[in-house]
């Protein structure tokens, strides 16, 4: 037989106050937005670049461009000459891109003949974002390179911007890009963001690997 003297608790006694279950609910809240922008803030999103470009064979950098390097002229495609000429800076073909790869090729080069159809590709996937591929020939003449280019990639220009280093394959050293630049083999690729050198891929890549167009689009999120 119970004691009538004792007192049973209530179902609703062992419940914390409603202010501690709205106070426990709010640093619930206050945490997952911490968390939310150590995932997603802008240095995290740059150190997550970082690791995928070194996981990739990437070499990376941080360093402004030189004067020599974005004064150095380079001849357009005879099919996409614009209002400035047929001879453009590379200060002037950097301009209004999140990012640019400048690839360095040439038609006398076999490993840049392989890699070709990637950079072609990575050209095409780049023309809906605020991005660009500029490849640079070191042929003497266009001519060389056309037919190179219809030959490996059909007739039809591919996207991108194709210039040729007025330099070729031996002229003046002292003003070459890819000597500027840093690039003694071919082919090579330098990513260029907001001024500044951020990467190097040494030797042919797979432009198109899943792996690849995941860093890319950390390189070019916006869309064009």
């Amino acid at each position: 037989m119970t004691d009538a003297s004792t007192v049973h608790p209530s179902a609703g006694a062992n419940r914390p106050p409603r202010w501690s279950r709205w106070v426990a609910a709010c640093l619930a809240v206050m945490l997952c937005g911490l968390v939310a922008w150590h995932v997603w803030s802008p240095t995290a999103r740059s150190e997550r670049a970082q690791r995928m470009a070194t996981e990739l064979g990437a070499e990376l950098f941080d360093r402004p461009l030189s004067a020599e390097e974005l004064d150095t002229p380079l001849q357009l495609h005879p099919q996409a000459k614009t209002a400035i000429g047929d001879t453009a800076t590379l200060r002037q073909l950097l301009a209004g891109h999140d990012a640019v790869l400048v690839h360095h090729w040439a038609s006398w080069c076999p490993p840049c003949l392989e890699e070709l159809p990637e950079i072609a590709a990575l050209a095409q996937s780049a023309h809906g974002r605020n991005c660009q591929v500029l490849a640079v020939s070191y042929d003497d003449d266009w001519a060389a390179a056309d037919a190179t280019l219809r030959k490996v990639l059909g007739p039809a220009q591919p996207m991108g911007l194709w210039v040729r280093d007025p330099q070729g394959q031996d002229g003046d050293e002292a003003k070459m890009l890819r000597l500027r630049m840093g690039t003694e083999k071919l082919p090579e690729t330098w990513v260029v963001a907001d001024g500044r050198v951020r990467a190097r891929f040494v030797a042919g890549q797979r432009w198109t690997s899943p792996k690849m167009m995941r860093w890319l689009a950390t390189q070019c999120p916006r869309p064009r």
